[in-house]
């Protein structure tokens, strides 16, 4: 059975950011629901400041629908585009891209959803806290209650199978294949669960839905 983490190691290893921010948000309607403000930041913004202020030096953001608006979000933010002109394949064709963009001198990558915004500095934290290279635990999953979330922390030895996804699957896919390696780390958010995908949900979490 996967092992659960109650407390983190105090080990924190080069780990890099990936935030996928490439889809077209259909369900949403005609709005582009990562260029939502919430709490006045954009959806997209708030998910890579998460990420920078839990301790991820380094960010990538996977644009592909109207990258443009994604570019306008981020602002000045220090991070690395990363485009990926197959995004209508699917969201494993998004990890793949920001995957592959990392490079090979890394020992992990945090893989965020950039419609999951109210993931804070301390999920962060307890993710790379927990992480270690050197053992036989390298996916590392946030766990709220018995309900796993989102992010996912990867080692590097998944590097080439999670560079070889494709379809609208992401990284848990390798899940069933990899369930030795699964390490969830508890968290106290209920944030690791919620995404934002239509504009009923944008009303019951009480955003007005406009990216003016």
């Amino acid at each position: 059975m996967p092992r659960n983490l109650n407390s983190p190691k105090g080990t924190r290893k080069n780990i890099v950011g990936v935030v996928l921010a490439a889809g077209a948000s259909r369900r949403m309607g005609e709005a582009n629901k990562l260029m939502i403000p919430v709490d006045g930041t954009p959806m997209v913004a708030r998910v890579v400041d998460a990420l920078r202020d839990g301790g991820v030096e380094k960010v990538f953001v996977v644009t592909g629908y109207a990258p443009e608006e994604i570019w306008t979000a981020l602002g000045d933010r220090d991070v690395e585009i990363v485009h990926n002109p197959d995004y209508e394949e699917g969201l494993g064709s998004s990890v793949r891209t920001g995957v592959s963009a990392v490079g090979d001198d890394v020992d992990g990558v945090l893989i965020a959803l950039g419609d999951m915004p109210w993931v804070g500095t301390d999920v962060i934290g307890r993710l790379l806290d927990a992480f270690s290279p050197d053992g036989e635990l390298d996916i590392y999953i946030p766990m709220f209650g018995r309900k796993r979330g989102n992010p996912v922390l990867w080692g590097s030895h998944h590097f080439p199978e999670l560079c070889q996804l494709s379809g609208d699957v992401g990284g848990k896919a390798l899940f069933q294949k990899h369930p030795e390696a699964i390490c969830y780390v508890d968290v106290q958010s209920a944030a690791v669960n919620i995404d934002v995908d239509t504009p009923e949900s944008l009303r019951e979490l009480g955003i007005d839905g406009s990216d003016d």
